[in-house]
């Protein structure tokens, strides 16, 4: 390689490792001037240096720079002890015995006529016995290709257990994928009540909702639950960094399968908005049907908002979703 083209080379990864550097810095602070003068000086360290020094020298000062900001960045560790956003102070724990899923902290909030949450949470035990259905829940909040997605499993005593895999914001954060992508945030599993987590999407934030029934042997079903739920108690007990791309609310809950799933068809798990799609390519969604038909049906808005508050909830967003039978048995058969 010429000198040249040497050159050409280290002037990229200068400007790489700087923006790099000023973003890895910007999402730390509540303060937003803080968090600007801060991503402002590695900018300006490195113009100031290519005005003042000689080449080789901002390249030295460069990697210098780089390198305590990579220090600082690989040894920062989620804490889980933080002054967080309501809704996110409490986590779920669970206890598996036998059969027996005993979940402190299960969420059930209740939403005012605007929107203000009123934070409850019980004790519920469930059977993993009787677990009878699992359903995926896309809700769109940015665009066809953006949505949360969150699980919800079903058992023949009329109860559902909703899981949501979430970003764990502070007080004065928001949520933006690109935060996510630089440790803003921890991991957070919430376990609830459908007429919080899935009401608070469709009735509160009013998303477009998706319910679609997932085709799985119920013994599968059963294992895929407890799977979760002893994911949730780790996550709980050792706290994880959110990511956008490789740790969000989709990834966690295809953890075990996506690094199995075609090439062609990750980019479908990752793009969260596109995975009810992959899963009907892959066949765990009912299938008889035309795609955009059994979107369509599973469309929930406006059963929720009508339901809003019923105690019948759950059954009645149920009411337009193409089942799957034989591949999973139906609830209270």
């Amino acid at each position: 390689m010429n000198t040249s083209a040497g050159s050409v080379v280290g002037d990229l990864l200068i400007v790489v490792s700087t923006v790099w550097m000023a973003l890895a810095l910007h999402y730390h602070r509540p303060e937003r001037w803080v968090r600007w003068l801060i991503s402002l000086l590695p900018i300006a360290v490195v113009l100031g240096s290519l005005v003042l020094l000689p080449h080789s020298w901002t390249c030295a000062l460069s990697l210098a720079m780089f390198a305590v900001v990579w220090l600082w960045w690989f040894t920062r560790r989620p804490l889980g002890s933080r002054d967080w956003a309501l809704g996110m102070e409490i986590r779920p724990r669970v206890q598996i015995e036998g059969d027996l899923v005993h979940v402190e902290h299960f969420r059930c909030f209740d939403y005012g006529p605007s929107g203000d949450p009123r934070p409850h949470y019980e004790q519920r035990t469930f059977d993993l016995s009787k677990v009878c259905s699992v359903d995926y829940f896309l809700s769109h909040w940015k665009g066809p290709i953006i949505a949360h997605t969150l699980v919800s499993f079903g058992f023949d005593d009329g109860q559902f257990m909703a899981i949501s895999v979430e970003a764990r914001r502070q007080r004065w954060q928001r949520y933006s994928p690109f935060w996510g992508l630089f440790r803003a945030y921890e991991l957070m599993f919430v376990i609830g009540d459908e007429r919080d987590i899935v009401r608070l999407r469709t009735n509160v934030r009013h998303e477009r909702v998706y319910l679609y029934r997932v085709r799985l042997p119920v013994n599968r079903v059963r294992t895929l639950l407890r799977d979760y739920l002893q994911r949730a108690q780790a996550v709980a007990q050792r706290p994880q960094w959110y990511n956008s791309i490789a740790s969000n609310c989709t990834t966690n809950l295809f953890y075990h399968q996506h690094r199995q799933t075609r090439w062609w068809l990750r980019p479908g798990i990752f793009l969260n908005g596109l995975s009810a799609r992959t899963l009907y390519r892959l066949g765990a969604l009912a299938s008889d049907v035309p795609f955009r038909e059994l979107q369509a049906r599973g469309a929930i808005q406006n059963l929720a908002l009508e339901a809003n508050d019923s105690s019948e909830f759950s059954q009645r967003i149920r009411a337009g979703i193409i089942d799957s039978q034989p591949a999973v048995e139906a609830c209270g058969t």
